[in-house]
């Protein structure tokens, strides 16, 4: 999940014309996203056994220079069959990346 996140971030960030560090003092915006294991439930459908798990993602962001807080997306769940669910793990994390740049360009547009 952790991975997913990660590179539909550095995506997102390119197409919006920013780029991706991973030293964050080097960085205007320093991003954490944190993705905690909440739940995990194992059923039988069908004649297939399905283990759910539930996730939850949440987002930080800080001005490294200023140690001013920037806001992020509100915090958001994930539930998926890691035997089933890749796609929408990447659907998750698109989505999550996506939150994530227009958080950051609605905080530079109001800090320049």
């Amino acid at each position: 999940m952790c991975s997913a996140i990660r590179n539909a971030v550095d995506e997102a960030l390119q197409k919006a014309g920013f780029t991706s560090l991973r030293n964050p003092a080097r960085a205007d915006i320093s991003v954490d996203a944190t993705v905690t294991p909440v739940e995990e439930r194992v059923t039988q459908q069908f004649g297939t056994t399905f283990a759910v798990r539930n996730y939850a993602i949440d987002v930080s962001g800080e001005a490294p220079k200023s140690g001013e807080g920037v806001p992020m997306p509100p915090a958001t769940t994930l539930s998926y069959d890691p035997k089933f669910g890749s796609e929408r793990v990447n659907e998750k994390a698109r989505l999550v990346a996506d939150g994530i740049v227009e958080k950051v360009k609605a905080y530079l547009a109001r800090t320049r």
